[in-house]
């Protein structure tokens, strides 16, 4: 058999493991008053979504093309069990996305170029420029939140509630901190950021 389904299937596996973890450390950064950090957890669950259905959609064309016993295809892989606070959830995102990008996913386009699969590998080639922006955007949140500064930025900057839109210039939210607008704790405010 050949190694790329393996390795496709171990992808997927990945993907589907690292969205819930990102669906349950979103809800632990809600709790630890980190709105921005679980929207954030939250949208890369659906991104690694999208990369799971894509690993599954390969594995089953090239099932199409060239059958295999589904039970010869389970991974031999190891994968992140982490289930901490914001601070470690980030290390480990960062940790599991570092591996993708820098390891795993290369890995794949080697193998998959060596068993004559180009459209495989440019699409893992994809895949893994999307990882490595996963692993720079915790790294950026892991500073912040680590550095005591998510919600104190020692200059003035725009905050925006991210439930309402309400804006406001300071230079830290307090604690006791509610949106005038809506009611809604610090921890749904985030800085303002529209680079478009």
């Amino acid at each position: 058999m050949k190694e790329t389904p393996k390795k496709l299937f171990t992808a997927y596996v990945g993907e589907s493991q690292a969205r819930n973890r990102y669906t349950f450390w979103s809800k632990i950064a809600k709790k630890e008053e980190y709105g921005l950090v679980s929207s954030i957890f939250l949208e890369t669950a659906n991104q690694e979504l999208q990369h799971g259905t894509w690993f599954y959609t390969m594995l089953q064309e090239f099932k199409k093309k060239e059958p295999f016993d589904d039970m010869k295809v389970l991974p031999n892989a190891e994968f992140h069990t982490t289930f901490g606070s914001t601070i470690e959830n980030l290390k480990s995102a960062i940790a599991g996305e570092d591996m993708e990008w820098q390891t795993l996913y290369p890995d794949i386009v080697e193998t998959a170029e060596k068993e004559g699969y180009p459209k495989i590998a440019a699409r893992v080639r994809a895949i893994i420029k999307a990882e490595k922006h996963h692993s720079e955007r915790y790294g950026k949140l892991l500073k912040l939140v680590g550095d005591d500064a998510f919600f104190k930025r020692g200059k003035k900057i725009v905050w925006v509630c991210m439930e309402c839109g309400y804006e406001v210039e300071m230079d830290a939210l307090p604690e006791d901190w509610k949106c005038p607008s809506c009611d809604h704790p610090r921890a749904n405010f985030r800085k303002k950021c529209e680079d478009f």
